[in-house]
């Protein structure tokens, strides 16, 4: 079965990307497992809402997060046509981090998207961006691993749109950090502003499509 365009592709390459992949999806399930019905439901929607907003407020955070990160990290293997060690230790700094998302999703169960449990949040988001911004850079320029074809204009196109989310969702962050009571309300645009400039900048070249 054909998995790749590129012939070049490597065994280790194959299970970086598989063990990613299964990371991703492990850390997208345990998003759902502390959503729990609250003791004293009355077995309404707006009950349940009311009492598990701020719940369902981090867990959606943290999935729409989670799967913009693995729809990038995605586009960005696939640009990816020979193995290096280097991409092993950047992965893994990545995965680091974006394991501890169920965990940071939880601090904000109680306290909803305020004060500086969802600046934590926010951090651990703009990190999580900020390193795969660093394996891209490595596999572009460093290591040089992305398909030739791919020009360097494209490469850093690239590399500055994978800059915008940790750089909107940082100064989030920071804001909430500092006692923002607005922060849901602009960090939700933000969010959308550096997702609109992420596709605008990046014009994937259709060698590596």
């Amino acid at each position: 079965m054909k998995t790749h365009d590129t012939p070049e592709k490597t065994y280790d390459l194959e299970r970086l990307i598989f063990f990613s992949d299964g990371v991703f999806a492990i850390v997208i399930t345990l998003l759902v497992i502390e959503l729990h019905p609250p003791p004293h439901w009355d077995r309404t929607l707006a009950g349940l809402i009311a009492a598990q907003w701020r719940s369902l407020t981090a867990y959606a955070v943290s999935f729409v997060a989670v799967g913009a990160y693995w729809n990038a990290h995605r586009g960005l293997f696939g640009r990816v046509v020979r193995f290096h060690p280097g991409l092993v230790m950047l992965n893994f700094l990545l995965l680091f981090l974006v394991v501890l998302l169920p965990f940071a999703a939880e601090l904000i169960f109680e306290t909803g998207p305020r004060g500086e449990p969802f600046a934590i949040l926010l951090g651990l988001i703009a990190a999580i961006g900020l390193a795969q911004a660093m394996l891209w850079g490595f596999a572009a320029f460093l290591g040089k691993v992305v398909d030739p074809k791919v020009g360097e204009r494209d490469r850093l196109m690239i590399l500055a749109a994978m800059m915008m989310a940790p750089l909107f969702v940082g100064l989030a962050s920071w804001a909430v950090a500092n006692g923002s009571t607005q922060s849901f309300f602009y960090v939700v645009p933000l969010i959308v502003i550096a997702g609109a400039i992420r596709r605008r900048l990046i014009r994937k070249p259709s060698a590596a499509a």
